[in-house]
C-alpha cells in the first residue's frame, strides 16, 4: 500500500478578480520509505500541493490518501491525529525565537502531553541525531542558516513522524550548507524510514536524493517518474528546461532549449549540438576523443559537468558537431553504440 496517493486532485482559490485553479487533475502516488520529489517553477503549484496532502488545504476535487485512508472522510479530530504523523519543514525554520534550541525540540511533545522530563530526553537524543547537542542552550539568534534547520527537523522528528514534508527546505541557505542538510535528510530517511515528500525548484535538490519526481507547470502534472529516468531522457519543456539550468553559478554560460523550441535566432547546421549523458560503463571509455580519431573531424566540446543523480555519478556534455548532415549521423550513431544517452539541443552558447 503506497504511504500518499493523491487521485485527481484541483484546487481553486476564489479571489475578487474570480477563480484561480492552482492544481489541475494531479494523480500520484508515493511509496513508504520513498524520498518523492516534487519540482517546478514559482507559481506552478508546489506548495498548494504540499498543504493538501496533510489537508491543511482541503482541494476543490479528488482524493489524498495517507496510508489507505481517504482525509476527506475523517472527522475533524481523526484529521488532527493523522497530522500527527505527518511532519513538516519549512525555507524559513520557523522556530519560536524566545525559546532555546531544546525547548524549540521539545515544544510539540509537551502539547502532545508528554512528561517534560521525558520531552527533554527525548530532545537531547534528536539533537545528537542532527548534530548539535552542544547547541541545546543557544537560541535561535544565535546559529547559522543550516544549524536552523537542523534544530527544525529534529522538532519535526519529535513527533515520530512516517512522513515529512519539506517545502523548500535549503532554499535559503548557501550550497555547501544545503548538501549538508540533504545529506542528514538521507540519513534519517535510512534511519527510521521515514516517507519524504520534497519540494523545490532546485533540480540540484531532486537529483541528490530522490528516487522520483514529479514536475508542475501552472498547475499542472507535466511528467513524473524515476530521477535518473527523467535525467536521461526529459519529455516535457519544464524537464529540460530544469535539467539544462541545473549546474554550479558561473559553469555553463548563456540559456539552451532543446531542438523544435522557439529561440530568437535560427539554428544553422553548423551549430547542430547534442546533450549527451555517459552511463557508468561508457565513462570509462574515452568516447569523444576516440570518436575525432575515427572520424578525423574535431568536435566543440561546448559544456561539460558531472553531477550526482541518485547517488551515481552521471557525465553530461554538450556537444557542438560538424556541418556535414551525413558525419552528423554517423557521430550520432556511433555515440548510441557506445551507450551513451543523446539529446539533441539548441543553445546560444558562444563557441
Amino acid at each position: 500500500m503506497p504511504a500518499i496517493q493523491v487521485n485527481h486532485l484541483c484546487k481553486t482559490f476564489t479571489q475578487k478578480e474570480g477563480c484561480v485553479e492552482a492544481l489541475q487533475d494531479i494523480s500520484l502516488q508515493i511509496e513508504a520509505g520513498d524520498i518523492y520529489g516534487i519540482i517546478g517553477m514559482s507559481g506552478a503549484g508546489k506548495s498548494t500541493l504540499v498543504r493538501c496532502l496533510n489537508y491543511l488545504e482541503r482541494p476543490t476535487e479528488g482524493e489524498v490518501i495517507i496510508d489507505g485512508r481517504n482525509l476527506a472522510e475523517l472527522s475533524e479530530r481523526e484529521l488532527r491525529a493523522q497530522r500527527s504523523g505527518i511532519a513538516m519543514i519549512f525555507q524559513h525554520f520557523n522556530l519560536l525565537m524566545q525559546k532555546n534550541v531544546l525547548d524549540n525540540v521539545c515544544f510539540p511533545m509537551l502539547i502532545q502531553g508528554t512528561k517534560k522530563n521525558a520531552a527533554r530526553a527525548r530532545a537531547l537524543e534528536l539533537l545528537r541525531t542532527v548534530g548539535l547537542e552542544e547547541k541545546a542552550k543557544a537560541y535561535p539568534a544565535q546559529l547559522s542558516g543550516g544549524q536552523k534547520q537542523r534544530v527544525a527537523i529534529a522538532r519535526a522528528l519529535a513527533s515520530d513522524p512516517k512522513i515529512l514534508l519539506c517545502d523548500e527546505a535549503t532554499s535559503a541557505l548557501d550550497p555547501q550548507t544545503t548538501a549538508s542538510i540533504l545529506d542528514l535528510l538521507l540519513e534519517i530517511n535510512r534511519k527510521f524510514g521515514i516517507t519524504m515528500v520534497v519540494i523545490t525548484h532546485q533540480m540540484s535538490v531532486i537529483r541528490e536524493i530522490c528516487s522520483h519526481v514529479a514536475i508542475l507547470e501552472h498547475g499542472c502534472l507535466v511528467e513524473q517518474g524515476e530521477v535518473e529516468e527523467i535525467f536521461n531522457h526529459p519529455k516535457s519543456k519544464v524537464a529540460r528546461d530544469l535539467i539544462l539550468k541545473d549546474r554550479p553559478e558561473g559553469s555553463w554560460e548563456g540559456d539552451a532549449t532543446w531542438e523544435g523550441e522557439s529561440r530568437q535566432r535560427p539554428l544553422l547546421s553548423a551549430d547542430k549540438k547534442l546533450r549527451i549523458v555517459f552511463s557508468e560503463n561508457s565513462a570509462f571509455e574515452p568516447v569523444i576523443a576516440n570518436m575525432v580519431l575515427k572520424f578525423g573531424v574535431p568536435v566543440n566540446i561546448l559544456r561539460a559537468d558531472t553531477k550526482n543523480v541518485g547517488g551515481v555519478a552521471k557525465g553530461e556534455m554538450i556537444l557542438g558537431l560538424p556541418p556535414e548532415a551525413g558525419l552528423q549521423q554517423e557521430m550520432e550513431r556511433y555515440l548510441t553504440e557506445k551507450g551513451l544517452e543523446i539529446e539533441e539541443v539548441t543553445d546560444d552558447v558562444d563557441e
